[in-house]
């Protein structure tokens, strides 16, 4: 890196411990940062792929319960280059928490606590870049940490001006280049720009929010650590990220972000061909299209068989849609079987389901039908 930070001195840090309760039976066996995305990826290779890029090459991702197919989907970093002998993708449990605590962390420092002796003993590196394993967003992590060495802040906030769905922190941008302000849980319209969530510091500050946290019994990251710290007189700058930017949350937001995709500015702002977005390889055949099937905007993955009618879907790898079906405005998961002549409208379907001839489901746009892994309809 030229003119600006040095990567080598950033460690990498992803939020991956569990799903929002909106997200119901898509985030009951995974965590947002699993879900799969557009066809072939999941949601945390955007964080690892843009820490990638930028050159960083030692990550650690926070996990608490429902990792097993985040774990298969790392397979020890393969993918992004972090398969290393010495450093690489730390696998981060919750080994810092009591056996009495059987929940889930309240908020983002107490799952930066439960990992505070791999912050304060393992890390060499004198920045952190943290951030969500549910963001889908491809960043320029390397254009962040320059613009943090160079702005003299002492966090740096990524920050984007476009509508974020849901519950959003934001910043408001000060006089002196610097946050004025932070505004934490806003929902609809409101001041400042929302944070991705993702954010520079050093790890020193790091520890001594999670320190000052556990001392008051603090568990969330933004409206109690942020707050302490920024009231202290902590300088957060903003980098304004321009392009495609959502927190998933919830099944809506799933939705709406894979049918994003089918738009092709919206593929453009986040598919960026200078920062490619990897993932695991998965090994399959080339899809089978029959004679009388019919294709209409839509992203389908290889490994599928297609005899019926598909418009306006995304279709992950080993989807079958049998001859005289019609799937239209949906987002087939793994290895789903729709039967002869059935009738699919605005619905998710996670893997492995059956859906029987004749078959007629239909959700809506603003509440799509959510068909649970494995079942048989």
């Amino acid at each position: 890196m030229t003119g600006g930070g040095n990567v080598n001195n950033v460690h990498g840090i992803v939020y991956a411990y569990h799903a929002f309760p909106e997200l119901k039976t898509l985030g009951a066996r995974r965590t947002g940062a699993a879900l799969p995305f557009c066809g072939r990826y999941r949601l945390i290779d955007f964080a690892l792929s843009g820490m990638m890029h930028a050159g960083i090459r030692n990550v650690g991702v926070i996990m608490q319960r429902g990792y097993l197919s985040l774990m298969e989907h790392l397979s020890g970093g393969r993918s992004w280059n972090l398969e290393r002998h010495n450093g690489g993708l730390h696998l981060l449990p919750p080994y810092g928490l009591s056996d009495a605590h059987k929940g889930s962390y309240e908020g983002g420092i107490e799952a930066l606590s439960a990992v505070y002796s791999y912050l304060q003993n393992d890390i060499r590196e004198e920045y952190i870049l943290l951030t969500r394993g549910d963001l889908c967003a491809n960043v320029d992590v390397r254009s962040v940490i320059d613009a943090h060495m160079q702005s003299g802040a002492d966090i740096t906030a990524v920050c984007t001006d476009h509508e974020m769905l849901g519950q959003r922190h934001s910043f408001v941008p000060g006089e002196n280049g610097f946050a004025a302000e932070m505004l934490s849980y806003q929902s609809g319209p409101g001041e400042g720009l929302a944070s991705l969530e993702m954010y520079v510091l050093k790890r020193e500050l790091l520890l001594d929010m999670v320190q000052w946290s556990r001392e008051h019994n603090r568990l969330h990251f933004h409206q109690d650590a942020m707050t302490h710290v920024m009231d202290g007189g902590c300088r957060v700058g903003i980098f304004l990220h321009g392009g495609y930017a959502m927190h998933i949350t919830s099944e809506e937001d799933y939705f709406r972000a894979n049918m994003d995709m089918l738009d092709p500015d919206k593929r453009r702002s986040l598919f960026v061909p200078e920062r490619r977005v990897l993932t695991r390889a998965r090994s399959d055949v080339a899809t089978y299209y029959g004679d009388a099937s019919c294709v209409k905007n839509s992203l389908i993955a290889d490994g599928c068989r297609i005899e019926g009618r598909v418009e306006n879907c995304i279709l992950f790898g080993g989807v079958t849609v049998s001859a005289g079906a019609e799937v239209r405005d949906c987002v087939i998961l793994n290895d789903t079987f729709i039967g002869e002549n059935a009738r699919v409208r605005y619905v998710i379907s996670d893997k492995n389901a059956r859906l029987s001839p004749y078959l007629d489901l239909s959700g809506s746009q603003a509440l799509p039908l959510v068909i649970p892994k494995g079942s048989e309809i």
